[in-house]
Parts: structure tokens; C-alpha cells; sequence
């Protein structure tokens, strides 16, 4: 072979390397905050800030919150819940619940389809995921603008579906009720029924129901906290993060603050505030001002 075939074989080989490496520099030279409608990934050293609720529950609820903390952490430090004993709790809760007559699941639905997609994107994007079996069920209810979780189940109602102006709410309320399971907050709640059937016996039930009603607001920085848990993982699905705040706006134009000395006792944050929460916590962790 001569000396010129070699050169030219040799630059033909050259100009392919460089090809295939500026394709490669092409795919991966946009960063995740430049992909909009794709997937991305989570900026490092995420912040998770509950200063919003203490400025709008008041002083005593910040005092009794850290003392109901250290007394559960107390009572049910050596108190066993593992995901299968959750995924269990869920279904016993499915099997009381479809005897109310005003509990109907709608299994035939064409917006049923949608709800599991959403459900299977948001469980993929999850980080050091639980075994949680996880199931979302579709209630026949247009009046009550709710969801809920119990054990991996996830209950939505039609009327919340109907609320929402766009998929990235819609992801964001499921991604929320999936935090509630993968940051422990059922888990928290199971063995605190416990705990209060070991000390209390047959009065473990009431106790545990006065026990809520007493410490209700303590529950609002897991609702926060499962707000921020399912807004990332519908940023991390390509979603406009935005739009949930917008949600919580909407839905604080129907709703009228409590007398503050009672707003300890709710159970979940004052639309507007969760609004505010997360708005903040958009600008913190994307650098992103939501209007």
C-alpha cells in the first residue's frame, strides 16, 4: 500500500473520529436546565426550607411541633413499620373504605389510563426508592376537590382532576401523595397507632384520634414537605414547576383564613401560603421566578 493511500485512509478515519465526537458534544453540551419538556436531573444540595410555615403558624405552633416530635419520636422509637406492613395498611384501608356508599371507584373511566401513566413516570424518577407497591384509583366524586394516601394506594377524585388547568398540576398533586409514602409520613402514622394501642389498650384508638386533633398543624410541614417532593419530581419529568403554585392560588381565592389562635389545629397549610412555600422553593433550587 502506498504512502498516499495510507495518508488518505488516515484522514478519512480522522475526519469520522471527529464526527462522532462532535455528535457526542451536540448531545451532551445543552445542561438540564436548558431541556425543557425532557427529563432532568436535580441541581445539587437541594434545600428544603419550612421557614414559610412558622411565619404563618405562630410561635406556638412551632414550640408544640418540636415537642410532639421529640414525644412520638419517644413512644415509637422501637416500633417496627416495613413497606410490606404499609402496602397491608393500604389494603386493609381499601377493604373498610368500599363500604361506604359514598366511597365509589371508577375503574372504567378513560382518564384511568392517563392516572397510571403519570403514576409509572413519576415512581421511575424517584431516588433510593421504597418497595411500596404503589396503585392509584380514580374516586367518582365531582363535589370534593381532594387526594389522598394510605399504604401506596392513591385516591383522586374527579374533582381535582377537573381543577387542574394542565398535566403539570396533575403531576405534581400524584407526585405529592408519592412522597407521603417515600418520606415516611404513613409510616410515622401506622406506628403511632401502634404506640398508642401499647400504652393506651382499648383506648389506643381514641387516644390516637384526640392525639391528631390536638396536633393537627404538626402534620403541615409534611404536607410541605411532600409538596416539594412531588413538584421535583415533575421538574424532573420536563414539567413547568410553575403551575403548581399557580394551582395553590387558584384554590386560595375560595378559601378564608381561620382566627390565628386556631390555625395550629389544621391539618394542612393555608392554600396561599403553600403557594408562597413553594414559589420560594423554585427560586432557591431552579433559579426560576415564577410570576
Amino acid at each position: 500500500m502506498s504512502i498516499k493511500k495510507i495518508v488518505i485512509i488516515g484522514m478519512e478515519i480522522f475526519t469520522m473520529a471527529m464526527v462522532l465526537l462532535s455528535c457526542n458534544l451536540v448531545v451532551d453540551s445543552p445542561s438540564d436546565t436548558e431541556l425543557s419538556g425532557k427529563e432532568r436531573k436535580l441541581p445539587n444540595n437541594m434545600v428544603y426550607s419550612f421557614n414559610c410555615l412558622e411565619k404563618d403558624s405562630g410561635s406556638l405552633s412551632g414550640i408544640l411541633g418540636k415537642a410532639d416530635n421529640i414525644i412520638g419520636k419517644v413512644a415509637t422509637f422501637n416500633i417496627e413499620v416495613s413497606d410490606q406492613d404499609q402496602v397491608a395498611f393500604g389494603e386493609q384501608f381499601l377493604k373498610e373504605a368500599v363500604k361506604d356508599k359514598n366511597f365509589v371507584i371508577d375503574s372504567t373511566g378513560p382518564v384511568n389510563g392517563k392516572l397510571n401513566t403519570i403514576l409509572n413516570e413519576l415512581l421511575r424518577k424517584r431516588v433510593k426508592p421504597t418497595d411500596i407497591i404503589y396503585k392509584v384509583y380514580l374516586l367518582d366524586d365531582t363535589a370534593t376537590i381532594n387526594a389522598y394516601t394510605v399504604g401506596g394506594k392513591i385516591f383522586v377524585t374527579k374533582a381535582i382532576i377537573k381543577k387542574c388547568k394542565n398535566d403539570d398540576q396533575l403531576y405534581a398533586i400524584i407526585g405529592h401523595e408519592i412522597g407521603h409514602n417515600e418520606k415516611g409520613h404513613i409510616k410515622n402514622g401506622i406506628k403511632a397507632m401502634k404506640a398508642s394501642k401499647r400504652f393506651f389498650g382499648e383506648w389506643g384508638d381514641m387516644f390516637f384520634m384526640a392525639k391528631k386533633l390536638l396536633t393537627g398543624s404538626f402534620n403541615q410541614k409534611n404536607e410541605l414537605e411532600a409538596d416539594y417532593y412531588g413538584l421535583d419530581l415533575a421538574w424532573k419529568l420536563g414539567y413547568d414547576i410553575c403551575a403548581v403554585p399557580a394551582f395553590w392560588n387558584d384554590m386560595a381565592r375560595a378559601e378564608e383564613h381561620d382566627d390565628a389562635a386556631f390555625d395550629f389545629l389544621r391539618t394542612h397549610p393555608y392554600s396561599d401560603v403553600r403557594s408562597r412555600c413553594l414559589v420560594n422553593h423554585i427560586l432557591t433550587n431552579f433559579k426560576e421566578a415564577c410570576k
